[in-house]
């Protein structure tokens, strides 16, 4: 059977919720070039660079009694803004292109920046010429101020010598970190299987799998795939090479380079006077101290400890029902006997309830879901250049007064050499003009979902659906700012408060009146999801989130075990030693886990953890908006204007405040997970 092309995945998304607009024209130079030739990635990098190094050493050469906030401060923010808007979207091609050369031009123009933005803000000269420049106005000293901790913070109250140390470190670091996400988006690893080995998938799936000389089916690694075959191939052994596989994309590379990192991230920290990465990495976060993260995350072991095992021993007992010679549970087993359970005790089966979930109703259900709650419309743009077929541009207006706010991109489908999971990529970051105008921003959302198989549309997982609402709430976060500095806009806040906007809009696709808009059964679009299976489907979910929390406190506590020592820790043992004592059994042998773990090298190092520290925060905000009217305007405009609008302007403890109107709490968190 062969595989329908992943090309015209997404050519069907095409948006009934633009109200009265008017369908816009297409721009008269695209947004985000994407047909550059070869070499020309390479050339237009190393020029915004060389134009953006005689800037800052023009501002940093300003003489102390001419300096002013203008002059000085402003000026290197705009500075770097324009270099910004300049060449991310240049680096951003590394991510999505299928054409090699290119996508090799981007990730080494990525390097590239990594290495001048290292260069910069370990700059004494610049950084003298900013300090004290703190403008008049609140918002300008918070610029000042952020500004000035970001060269703080990379060692400028060091020593010359001791700067240049940390200077060196941290370029080697940035080479390493662009190497290792190079080698995770290049990854095409696959398994061979037999029709035998794949009894139990759906024929979908298995219609998507390319077919060997030799007869067996082909399944990439991919997400889409992988569950496929995790969920629902009866035969152990299958699962087992496909889990096996998945855990050794990228390796031995990607292993060589994370035990490398994690030496000269110590040795970075020690010279800037931290006691451990973790340290350095969280001070500046909403979490401040390792110490509070882990009497967080502690508590949250001890809580989810006893359910954990309660779930792990269900699932062995199921097991031993099928086979009753098993005596333990495996690691390719849980995913697989989670998926059976679900569909023996919740009546649950993924894959009738994504036939409801044709991927058009739901990004159509999703625009109108978000248009209500915040006041904007989305509008397709026909005809836009794009960088892969399927790829869609869309513009953002205000309903009170039609005004362009922003634009961004979806970029669906999976092909190869793609980034291989889901994320909002901001490619244009909102800031106020010189002439008072607001820049707009343009940002994209990046995912590889179900393609088209057997005739049928791209249908949807609801465990997709999630990933969309989630992915697009980090593109409202980017693209509804009205920060007045690209440095502060958007999703330009803590590492561990920037996921609870999206975690926190995740609850709307388990309301009915929401999956009303999201669902249509793709044979006849008016037969929504029935209330019933959807009941089951939430009686199902309650079931999973001891699985799913327990696998996020491991992947939380095993970064930060990483990090907390010398760097001398062995990555695949650390994660193995904690497989075993937080999830209770044993890992797959010779699994690699940590060498497609993007996060670590991604910008989450010691970081992790945000997303259980987040989801705190998502859940409290979660809790104030109105049970039977989650899309209403009222509370939508308020988290709109106090959240969203206000990026990194204030710390994000004051934007809660301000958004619940009271001191943020986990009351509703700990209500979600049935724990006390």
């Amino acid at each position: 059977m062969k595989r329908i092309s992943i090309l015209i995945t997404f050519t069907t998304l095409i948006v009934a919720h633009a109200h009265a607009q008017k369908t816009p024209t297409p721009p008269s130079a695209p947004l985000i070039r994407s047909n550059y030739g070869t070499g020309e990635i390479t050339k237009l990098c190393d020029a915004e660079i060389a134009k953006n190094k005689a800037i800052l050493d023009q501002i940093a050469k300003i003489p102390k009694a001419e300096r002013t906030f203008e002059n000085t401060l402003l000026r290197f923010e705009i500075s770097q803004a324009d270099l910004s808007d300049s060449t991310t979207p240049l680096a951003f091609m590394g991510s999505v292109s299928t054409n090699k050369d290119m996508s090799k031009e981007a990730s080494a123009c990525k390097e590239k920046l990594g290495q001048f933005e290292v260069e910069s803000i370990t700059r004494r000269d610049l950084y003298n010429a900013l300090l004290g420049q703190t403008g008049h106005s609140a918002d300008e000293k918070r610029l000042h101020d952020k500004t000035i901790e970001g060269f703080e913070h990379n060692g400028l109250k060091l020593s010359d010598e001791k700067l240049a140390q940390v200077k060196a470190l941290l370029g080697e670091l940035t080479t390493r970190e662009t190497k290792f996400s190079t080698n995770l988006n290049q990854d095409n690893s696959t398994v061979a299987l037999t029709a035998e080995e794949l009894e139990g998938v759906p024929a979908d799936a298995l219609s998507r799998f390319t077919k060997a000389a030799d007869g067996k089916l082909v399944a990439t690694t991919k997400d889409t795939d992988l569950l496929a075959v995790m969920e629902n191939a009866k035969n152990a052994g299958a699962r087992k090479k496909m889990m096996h596989a998945y855990q050794n994309r990228a390796y031995p590379a990607n292993i060589k380079l994370l035990q490398e990192t994690l030496g000269l991230r110590a040795k970075v920290a020690h010279l800037l006077g931290y006691k451990t990465w973790a340290d350095y990495k969280i001070e500046l976060r909403m979490a401040k101290n390792q110490k509070s993260v882990f009497t967080f995350l502690d508590g949250l072991r001890a809580k989810l400890a006893k359910r954990n095992a309660s779930d792990m021993a269900q699932l062995l007992k199921f097991k031993k029902e099928t086979l009753p010679e098993a005596q333990v549970l495996n690691a390719w087993d849980t995913v697989y006997y989670q998926n059976q359970m679900k569909k023996r005790d919740y009546s649950v089966d993924d894959e009738k309830i994504r036939a409801y979930f044709p991927a058009d109703v739901v990004i159509g259900g999703l625009f109108s879901a978000y248009s209500q709650m915040l006041g904007v419309q989305y509008v397709e743009v026909p005809g836009a250049e794009v960088w892969a077929e399927g790829v869609k541009l869309y513009e953002i207006r205000d309903k009170s007064d039609g005004r362009l706010l922003a634009h961004f991109f979806t970029d669906l489908a999976p092909r190869p050499g793609k980034y291989g999971h889901a994320a909002a990529f901001p490619l244009i970051v909102g800031r106020r003009l010189a002439d008072g105008s607001y820049s707009q921003p343009i940002s994209c959302i990046v995912a590889n979902l179900t393609p088209p198989s057997n005739s049928k549309p791209s249908l949807l997982t609801h465990s997709e659906v999630r990933t969309l609402f989630h992915e697009f709430g980090h593109i409202m976060h980017q693209t509804l700012t009205q920060a007045p500095y690209a440095s502060l806009a958007g999703s330009s806040v803590a590492r561990d408060f920037v996921e609870a906007p999206s975690q926190m809009l995740e609850n709307w696709v388990w309301d009915s009146k929401t999956l009303s808009l999201l669902s249509g059964l793709y044979s006849d679009h008016s037969q929504k999801l029935p209330p019933d299976l959807l009941q089951k489907m939430i009686a199902a979910r309650d079931f999973n989130q001891g699985l799913f929390y327990t696998r996020q406190l491991l992947y939380g506590l095993y970064d930060l075990t990483l990090h907390i020592g010398n760097g001398e820790a062995d990555a695949t043992n650390t994660f193995n030693d904690l497989y075993r004592k937080i999830v209770g059994i044993e890992p797959i042998e010779g699994g690699h886990f940590a060498a497609s773990f993007g996060h670590l090298m991604g910008g989450y190092d010691a970081g992790y953890y945000g997303y259980l520290w987040s989801e705190v925060y998502a859940q409290d905000m979660f809790s104030k908006f109105p049970a039977d009217d989650l899309t209403g305007a009222k509370t939508g405009h308020r988290y709109r204007t106090a959240i969203l609008e206000r990026g990194n302007m204030r710390d994000p403890i004051v934007l809660l405040r301000d958004f619940l109107g009271r001191e943020p709490n986990n009351k509703a968190f700990f209500k979600k997970l049935h724990i006390q």
